[in-house]
């Protein structure tokens, strides 16, 4: 079920019913418990979540809940049939009910929804710090188990800098290390918000990511309305002359609007190698 190389982790604690454990090489029942292959997993990777020692062919629910750097909480919860030795992998055994349904590795991550009254204000560097996930699991028979890991946007190393300079306004990340790097300039789309997740991750892959407002910031215009050029103009200019700037690659990723903007840039600035613009939204 695992390969000869995963390395897993997990803590459990089990109120054992009579009927139905797996058992440990000395006979005594074996501890229901929840394992991860990390305790660290990067944003963008999946998590391979296993569940041990439960009752065999019955039911189990299993909720997951994510806090934020905010403090807000975010949460999905799925059911799923036990096999034949009281085991559970979330990757490949449907969801039988919750927050989503059928055969989904990350279903418990991206059918999330926050609870009520948890909107808080995010933090300025909410991308560099750890977002922390609680799994916990429970029988219909009242055995129980849960676990702690934590997922994160920013890899160890990253650097985040305001960027309030030459009238821009944006925020830079940068990949570990002193050499030069392939440059990503991260738009936002309708909203103009500064987009720091997407920098941060690109950051995490060794590129130099950009998040750049363009409007409804401090000192940018309100609208989106009349933006000039000469704005984007004025930062690959200060981009290109940035000492971590490598020349094999300097792009543009926008979504929506972001996305229409990405590939007028493309088509206006030869120094512009390469966009990605995302899909509009509904």
């Amino acid at each position: 079920m695992t390969g000869p190389t995963r390395r897993w982790f997990g803590i459990g604690s089990a109120a054992l019913a009579t009927l139905g454990h797996g058992s440990c090489a000395d006979g005594e029942p074996m501890p229901a418990t929840i394992v991860v292959d990390q305790p660290t997993v990067p944003i963008d990777s999946p998590v391979a979540i296993e569940l041990r020692g439960f009752p065999p062919g019955r039911s189990v629910s299993l909720t997951a809940t994510e806090t934020f750097p905010s403090g807000s909480r975010w949460q999905a919860q799925a059911t799923f049939i036990s096999d034949e030795n009281g085991r559970i992998d979330v990757a490949r055994q449907a969801s039988v009910s919750g927050s989503y349904d059928g055969v989904s590795p990350m279903g418990l991550f991206w059918s999330m929804a926050r609870l009520p009254g948890e909107a808080l204000r995010i933090p300025a560097d909410s991308m560099m710090r750890p977002f922390q996930v609680r799994l916990e699991a429970t029988s219909a028979e009242g055995v129980g188990a849960a676990t702690e890991f934590e997922r994160r946007v920013a890899a160890p190393g990253v650097t985040r800098q305001p960027i309030r300079i030459a009238g821009l306004v944006g925020t830079l990340f940068l990949p570990p290390g002193h050499g030069r790097f392939p440059t990503v300039i991260v738009v936002s789309g309708g909203g103009g918000a500064i987009e720091e997740f997407k920098a941060a991750m690109l950051a995490s892959h060794v590129y130099a990511a950009l998040a750049l407002a363009y409007f409804a910031q401090p000192g940018l215009p309100r609208g989106l309305v009349n933006i000039p050029l000469e704005y984007f103009e004025n930062a690959i200019a200060w981009v290109r002359a940035q000492p971590w700037f490598s020349d094999r690659l300097l792009a543009v990723w926008g979504d929506s609007r972001g996305g229409e903007l990405a590939l007028l840039l493309g088509a206006t600035f030869p120094e512009i190698s390469a966009v990605r613009p995302g899909c509009r939204a509904a």
